[in-house]
Parts: C-alpha cells; structure tokens; sequence
C-alpha cells in the first residue's frame, strides 16, 4: 500500500459556512437529488401497477443490464477527469472518443443479452428490447466525459437539469406506454428515454465542442483512475444482487421480499444524497491533492457540513421507518421496517466516512475502495451460507456485519491517505454525532415513559416532534461550544 501523504500540520477548525457559490452548489445538487427520489417512486408505483407483475418481471429483466451498463459507460471516464490535476481540450475530447467506443462497445453487449434473456425467460421480446436499449449506450458514453467536466467547473445546474428534462421525460414516457397498454415495453422505453435524453441534455448544453485529436497516455492516464471506481461500483451493485440470490435461496421468498423493502427504503436515500455529496466533494477535494494540511482542513469542513445535513436524516428515517411502513404497507411488512434500521445505522458511519474515502480518490488511490468491496462480498457470500439466515432481520444483520468486517481496513486507508491517525478524519462528524444519538434515544423513550401512543401515525408524530426538539437544543449546545472541544479534540490524534 502506498505510504500516503506526510502527516500535515495541525489546522485550525474552519468555520462551518458556505460561499454564494457553495451554496448553489448544494442547493442544485438538494433539487436534482430530491426530484430524482421522487420521480422515480412516481414512476415505480405506476408502470408496477398499471401493467402488472409478471409483465413488470420481463421489462425489468432487460433495464436491469442496461443500468449496470449505464453505470459503467457513464462512471469510466468521468470522475477520473475531476481528479486529474490539469486538463485541455484535448484530454477532454480524448476521453469523449475513447468513452463513446466504450458506449459503443456496451451497445454490443447489450443487445446480445437479449438474445440470451430471451432464451432463458422464453420470451421473443425481449431481443427487440435489448436493440432499444444499446441505441443510448454511446450516447451516455459521450455525455459522460461532458459530465466529468461540468463537475470539474461545478456547473451544478447545468447537471441537475439531465434529471429535471432527463428522468421527468423518460417518466412520462412509461407512464403514458403503460396507459396505452405497452406491457413490459413500458419500464423499456422509460429507461430509454432517460438516458437518450438525459446525455442529450448534457451534450447539448455541456458547451463542449470535442476536437478530432486522440492522446493515448492521456486515456491510459485517466483509465488508472477510472477503472478501478467504475470496477468498484460495479462490484457494489452485484454484491447485494448476490446477497439477495444468497438470501433468496436460505430463507425464503417471503423474508427475501421484506428484505428487499427494507434495503429499498434506506438505499433509495442514501444513495441520492452520497451521488451529490461525491459529485460537490470531490472536485474540491482534488484541487487540494497536492497539499496534505489543505487537504485535511477541507475532509473536516466538508464532514462538517454534511454530518449536519445527514446525521439528523438519519436519525429521523430510523425512528419513522417502523411507523411508516405499518401505515403505507401493513402489519405484514413490519419485519422491513425493523430490519431497515441496522442498515440506517451503517449508513450514519458511512457519512462519517465518506469525506476521507473521496479524498482517496482526488489524491489518486481509487483502488482501496475496489479492494473493500471485494473482501466484502466475500464475507458475505461466507457468512450467509454458514449461518442461513432466516428471517429478513437475521439478514440484514449479516449484510452489516460484513461491512463491518472490512471497515477497518477502508479507515486505515482512508487516514494513511491522508497521513494522519486511523479515526481522525471522523472527529470533525463526532459532535453532530453525539447530539443525534441523544435525540434519537429521548424521541425513543420519551413517548413511552408518558403513556404508549394511539397508533402508529400518532407515534411517528410525537416521535418527530420530539426529536426536533432535542436537535433544537443540541444545536444550540454546539453553537456555544460549551465544554465539547476539550473532550473532542484528542479523537483521533494517535496511531
């Protein structure tokens, strides 16, 4: 492993504020995040409903590859151009030709699978899905070398309205097939048209005219980069689809579905929020790659400013999840509303985590994170068949359990990256940390030491309520700074 950066110099605590441009940068970022969730929710609820299960099982058999194609066609080349300290026109429009033969190249393998879906799910549409499909893949190819570069200038706007024209077109576009009676070809032609139209959008408006001019070193340079965190994603994706082949296989088809919702419910928020975290961190982050204090000063601001944002999130999401899911879904689903909180747990560690993980990336060592999810997967593919889980609990429990496996490890990268002790680059998320701990356990007991509550929409209230409150206070508390400093400022600072 590489030794890292030298150990900066001790830093004074930034203050926690944003520019004007920061905060059009979080506030775009917050729009295209949240319109995203929403559409899609939108969108699944309807296609599912109006054309059925079975129907819905065929179109999702093809969308699927294509998603993971997406990712890697669009991922390749596109943080790798944020990364790198300097780039022209002509890095830029290398990386374009060289991500348009990869989209190309996906388009091939798209289409062959769906002559092999449609062998194994005997089913003849779904080879003339598969053609639709590929038809985007050099599209996004394109785009997303125009992403890497939008996000390099961070013209925020200009990349949230790929989900504002993008998704909401391809939305409607499934919503109206499935009106009209399109069947599986609904989710089909939706996804289509979100990814045509989204890399449209940001070719279109991207302002940028590639040149006929091809740099092989610059392209391998960028490949050292992007291969390994779009390997890495990659791995991410098929982990929980081997995970929930795994589960599927010991415990049942019905702790497998409970499991899916409670997985579905957490993932859908983290992952919107960790995309425009990633995509407002790293091009910060990567300016400062050549200064080791610089560095470390923006991870503790940048975690600083998310813990405030994300923390609470998740403490709220984890005292509603049980109520929530009793209201909207049933009794029958409550085992997806308790298995959902150990997942919302992990994700509060991530957030504290996750600055020092992008600051590997910006200074150049993507390729600890592939190495994390390797180990994981492994772990989890052990632990699952030695313990045969059987219950949807049981499951995410081994889930968690895995990553906490291999958190160690991602620490220590982290912070030797950085050059500093293994939990240091938490420390800044700590004080958000302890006020949210103690507001989630007083939202938590309070509404019973008064008396037990009517129902479960009167028990979510109470709890929210509650919980604000405390946050109310806590914040306050840190505000003044009242004896946290002294007992915080040693976290971290050996090893």
């Amino acid at each position: 492993m590489a030794a890292g950066l030298r150990r900066p110099a001790a830093a004074a605590p930034a203050r926690v504020t944003m520019n004007r441009a920061t905060r059009r940068g979080v506030a775009w970022s917050g729009i295209e995040a949240g319109c995203a969730g929403l559409l899609s929710i939108v969108s699944a609820f309807l296609v599912a409903r109006l054309i059925g299960p079975e129907e819905l099982g065929i179109g999702t058999a093809a969308v699927s590859v294509h998603v993971l194609l997406w990712v890697g066609v669009n991922a390749l080349f596109g943080d790798a151009l944020v990364q790198r300290a300097g780039v022209d026109d002509g890095v830029v429009s290398s990386a374009l030709w060289a991500s348009s033969g990869v989209g190309i190249a996906a388009a091939g393998v798209q289409a062959a699978s769906g002559l092999a879906l449609a062998a194994v799910l005997e089913d003849g549409r779904l080879l003339p899905m598969g053609l639709c499909l590929a038809a985007a893949l050099p599209l996004v190819g394109a785009a997303g070398a125009v992403q890497g570069l939008l996000t390099r200038r961070r013209r925020y706007a200009r990349l949230a309205l790929r989900t504002l024209l993008g998704q909401a077109a391809g939305t409607m576009t499934g919503v109206l097939a499935a009106l009209g009676g399109a069947g599986a070809w609904a989710p089909v032609l939706q996804q289509l048209v979100t990814s045509a139209a989204g890399a449209c959008v940001l070719l279109l408006l991207g302002g940028f005219v590639p040149r006929l001019v091809w740099r092989g070193g610059d392209v391998m340079g960028l490949l050292r980069i992007g291969l390994p965190l779009t390997a890495s994603t990659l791995v991410l994706h098929a982990r929980y689809r081997l995970f929930a082949l795994l589960v599927g296989g010991t415990a049942g088809a019905l702790a497998l579905g409970q499991m899916h919702v409670a997985f579905r419910l957490v993932d859908t928020v983290r992952d919107l929020s960790f995309t425009a975290l990633w995509r407002l961190m790293l091009p910060r982050l990567a300016e400062r790659q050549q200064d080791p204090a610089a560095l470390l000063a923006a991870v503790d601001r940048l975690l600083r400013l998310s813990s405030i944002a994300m923390l609470p999130l998740c403490g709220a999401i984890a005292l509603l999840l049980p109520s929530v899911v009793d209201l909207l879904l049933g009794s029958e689903w409550a085992a997806s509303g308790s298995a959902a909180e150990p997942l919302v747990a992990l994700m509060a560690v991530l957030v504290l985590s996750f600055p020092a993980g992008v600051a590997l990336v910006a200074i150049g060592q993507a390729q600890y994170a592939l190495y994390a999810n390797l180990a994981a997967i492994g772990v989890m593919a052990v632990s699952v068949l030695a313990v045969q889980p059987e219950t949807a609990q049981s499951a995410v429990l081994l889930w968690c359990g895995s990553q906490a496996v291999v958190l160690p490890y991602v620490l220590r990268c982290n912070a030797r990256g950085l050059g500093v002790g293994p939990w240091r680059p938490m420390r800044a998320g700590v004080p958000v940390l302890v006020v949210t701990l103690v507001a989630v356990a007083v939202a938590t007991l309070l509404p019973w030491v008064a008396g037990p509550p009517a129902d479960s929409a009167q028990l979510a209230a109470v709890r929210l309520a509650v919980f604000a409150a405390a946050l109310a206070l806590g914040g306050g508390w840190l505000r003044r700074g009242r004896g946290r400093r002294p007992a915080l400022a040693t976290i971290g600072r050996s090893g």
